[in-house]
């Protein structure tokens, strides 16, 4: 082999060698530019998730405090905010009593105090939470009669009706032209208020 035969296979190789390293470095750029393209498809996937999860959350709590917010204007209308009315309750009685003829209707309510914290409603919020105890008796002239009577109470009452227990007893009857015994509901309700808590703002 002449010497410029070995000239010519020599600079073959060291295109070949040059070619070689370039594809190499080529491709040692292709994957570090896919790594990247992967990892900042990650970092910007995660961002918009973090995004959505953000928006989600405030629309959620956006929708917490309009509900809490349309329920204080119940209450407030209601007139279950503040000192209890208790002459609008007795009066409200009365109506019910004479609209739903229960003219054996005898009832009693007990000192207002505050209610259990375990038992508060979820929009006490700022607020405590007072409890008057209502003790009806009512005579069974129909098997509605109580039904219609809470009905009643907790539509249209200015508080927070629950029962908290009702029962249906037996009783003498002092009426001479009654059966010896008679069927009376015994119910107990709790008519519920919130008055502004001392230092808090509502």
């Amino acid at each position: 082999m002449s010497a410029e035969d070995l000239r010519k296979v020599r600079t073959s190789m060291v295109l070949a060698l040059f070619m070689a390293s370039a594809g190499a470095l080529a491709l040692l750029a292709s994957a570090r530019f896919a790594d990247e393209a992967g990892r900042d498809h990650r970092t910007a996937r995660a961002a918009r998730d973090d995004a959505q999860r953000l928006l989600a959350s405030a629309r959620a709590e956006e929708t917490e405090i309009a509900q809490k917010i349309d329920r204080f204007r119940q209450l407030a209308r209601r007139g279950a905010i503040g000192a209890e009315q208790r002459l609008a309750w007795v009066e409200l009685i009365g109506k019910v009593r004479a609209e739903r003829r229960l003219a054996a209707l005898d009832y009693e309510f007990s000192p207002q105090r505050p209610l259990d914290a375990s038992l508060a409603p979820a929009e006490a919020g700022a607020f405590d939470v007072m409890s008057s105890a209502l003790h009806v008796r009512l005579p069974l002239l129909h098997e509605g009669d109580p039904l219609a009577l809470l009905h009643d109470l907790d539509h249209n009452a200015p508080a927070l009706t629950r029962v908290r227990e009702c029962s249906i007893v037996r009783r003498a009857s002092t009426r001479a032209d009654a059966p010896a015994l008679t069927l009376q509901a015994d119910c107990l309700i709790d008519w519920i208020t919130f008055r502004p808590r001392a230092g808090a703002s509502s």
